[in-house]
């Protein structure tokens, strides 16, 4: 896989809608085992009856500072353009 050379972060909603929690990221790599980890952890609250099932969601996004403007920070959905896929392709691509 041709990685990517943006800065990577992951953004976590754990009930939508509502602020992320943001976790910047080295790396493709590093931002599947991060997903992995929230993911397991929302399923372990779950189980445990910690907390009720409602929507949840885990994004990959990319900073690209020609997208910089007034409705945008820089911050983008992930898309590698070598490889021509967004995060959802990547990550069954790769790493699944």
């Amino acid at each position: 896989m041709k990685v990517v050379t943006n800065e990577l972060r992951v953004a976590h909603f754990p009930q939508v809608p509502c602020k992320p929690f943001i976790v910047e990221v080295e790396s493709e790599k590093e931002a599947k085992k991060i997903i992995d980890t929230l993911a397991a952890q929302h399923l372990f609250l779950l189980d445990q009856n910690i907390i009720e099932d409602y929507s949840n969601a885990i994004i990959v996004e990319m900073y690209d500072e020609s997208m910089i403007g007034d409705d945008c920070d820089g911050w983008v959905d992930y898309w590698n353009e070598d490889e021509m896929m967004e995060w959802d392709e990547v990550e069954q691509t790769y790493f699944n």
